[in-house]
């Protein structure tokens, strides 16, 4: 389990630094602006805009800034088996380079913001959410893949997509909602995600539909009407599209299964 110790954005003046220390956790820098040096059981890093730094634990550091910076930082514990990922898995500290990190900045400031709220599951929600970044910076490290903007812009379609998954939610829509022309998002989408903003939207009623045909008291019509399906022989069509059956072959199985 990946357990925050403690999670923050800070400003930093020209005159900060770090004495020569041992790392009592892992630690995990973003830079947002600015420069510092970082030493690292004598390796020297130099870290700039879009660098992340990891720093294991049982690392000596010290580090000092070059000019005024800013960074989020979270210090953390793990417990486990290394998660599939390498950076786990070995003592080594390791410095990275985005070229774009949008999405980055995005996934620390929603840890940010659950760490100070505490929410209900907060430990699970911290958990997945530093999973993420983490498996992010290893790909990047390993492949030179990372969330670039074309993944940012995707996700946020995606994410108003799931969320007004009972409205008809148009292509003029989405591409005023990220500022840019319909063909302009259909292109990029589709390149990222491998399949059509329609495609996409689909699946995500089709996952909604075999939720209420299992879960609830709902028959077919009156789920293809909930949906915004105008007519059920299309939702019909639709859905042995995404499920290779029919929804009252699902339902009818559903039941079989129940009983």
């Amino acid at each position: 389990m990946l357990e925050p110790i403690s999670v923050y954005f800070e400003e930093c003046g020209e005159n900060w630094f770090v004495t020569e220390t041992i790392a009592s956790s892992h630690i995990l820098l973003m830079m947002t602006h600015g420069e510092i040096i970082y030493t690292l059981n004598r390796e020297t890093f130099h870290l700039k805009k879009n660098d992340v730094l990891f720093i294991p634990k049982g690392i000596i550091r010290k580090a000092k800034s070059i000019t005024p910076h800013t960074w989020n930082v979270v210090h953390f514990q793990y417990q486990g088996e290394g998660e599939a990922l390498p950076l786990l898995q070995k003592d080594e500290a390791f410095l990275v380079h985005f070229h774009q990190n949008e999405y980055l900045k995005q996934r620390f400031s929603l840890l940010i913001q659950h760490w100070l709220r505490k929410p209900k599951f907060a430990s699970t929600m911290h958990h997945s959410i530093l999973l993420e970044i983490l498996t992010i910076i290893n790909e990047e490290k390993e492949t030179g893949r990372a969330y670039d903007k074309a993944s940012v812009l995707a996700a946020q379609i995606q994410d108003y997509i799931v969320h007004h998954y009972r409205e008809n939610v148009t292509l003029e829509e989405l591409a005023e909602l990220v500022d840019r022309t319909p063909n302009y998002i259909s292109s990029v989408f589709k390149k990222t995600t491998g399949q059509s903003i329609s495609a996409y939207k689909q699946q995500i009623k089709i996952l909604a539909a075999c939720d209420l045909l299992s879960k609830s008291q709902m028959n077919v019509g009156e789920v293809s009407s909930y949906l915004g399906f105008c007519e059920q022989s299309y939702f019909n069509k639709i859905f042995k599209k995404v499920t290779g059956t029919l929804p009252s072959t699902y339902l009818e199985e559903r039941i079989r299964v129940w009983r």
